[in-house]
């Protein structure tokens, strides 16, 4: 069961921001309404590695974890993210790092992809120490793609990969984009299909280049997956977990009951506090 918070916190998006969230609004707009409301925190450096910079957040630690956060292709890495980040950094006693890259409608597919793929092959080839990756939503998408093609590159891969309510079938074949289209507190398939129409801009969804899933199945580094029951995203995880698996990844997939879209995000509640000890203890195994 999920906790009393959780269920209080998706009442309220569903009451007071499902609608928004499920419009057709300009992502520029929105993007530029949103950005009064960020204040970047401490950081002792930002560097640019190509189109994407790479903002560092924790300095101490002989690992690395970058956190590669979603918005939809649409919208960069905010406050929440650097907090998430900062939190799992500090619990795992690594060094973190947020990435920023182009984003869409202004840069639309394949910049996102050929920017993450970019500054992961930069900060792998540099480090010499482990080097972790966390994701979230369409940065699934972005990730997993860029690990594909390190891999058939014969770069050094991430040494553990963590996956929160990715995004991999930019196609929306999953079932649960119609199963749970009104379970879902905080999405619509609409809002899905919304971000992915302004990143693509016409191109096929249905291709190992745009979507994981649709690449042959690959053997990644083990990988945490972790997503919400009542996703309409849940089989994006699912599918691409049992998917990847069979090419020999290590997997964990960590289901949270009635869970919202990202829930690590959220401050405040239980499932986000053992979430956080869960991604940590999954990268201190490494």
């Amino acid at each position: 069961m999920p906790s009393q918070a959780m269920s209080a916190y998706n009442e309220e998006v569903r009451r007071t921001r499902r609608a928004l969230l499920n419009s057709d609004y300009d992502p520029v707009e929105m993007r530029h309404m949103l950005a009064g409301l960020e204040a970047v925190g401490p950081g002792p450096d930002i560097r640019q590695l190509g189109e994407a910079t790479l903002e560092l957040r924790r300095a101490e630690g002989s690992a690395l974890l970058v956190y590669v956060p979603g918005g939809g292709f649409c919208f960069p890495g905010g406050d929440s993210h650097r907090s998430l980040l900062d939190r799992v950094s500090d619990a795992a006693a690594m060094r973190g790092a947020l990435l920023q890259y182009r984003l869409a409608p202004e840069h639309p597919f394949p910049a996102a992809h050929e920017d993450v793929a970019h500054a992961l092959r930069v900060v792998l080839a540099e480090e010499s120490g482990p080097v972790f990756v966390m994701c979230d939503s369409a940065a699934g998408a972005l990730v997993l793609c860029a690990c594909a093609l390190l891999k058939r590159e014969g770069h050094r891969l991430p040494d553990r990969l963590v996956c929160m309510s990715a995004l991999t079938d930019l196609a929306m074949t999953g079932r649960s984009n119609v199963s749970n289209a009104e379970a879902d507190p905080m999405f619509g398939p609409q809002a899905v299909m919304h971000k992915i129409f302004h990143y693509l801009q016409g191109a096929n969804p249905a291709q190992a280049s745009v979507s994981p899933f649709w690449d042959e199945p690959i053997a990644l580094p083990d990988t945490l997956f972790i997503v919400g029951s009542t996703e309409v995203m849940r089989d994006d995880t699912l599918r691409y977990a049992s998917k990847t698996e069979t090419a020999g990844t290590t997997v964990k997939v960590l289901i949270y009951e009635e869970a919202p879209h990202v829930f690590a995000l959220i401050p405040g509640l239980p499932e986000t506090d053992q979430v956080v000890a869960e991604i940590a203890t999954f990268l201190g195994k490494a």
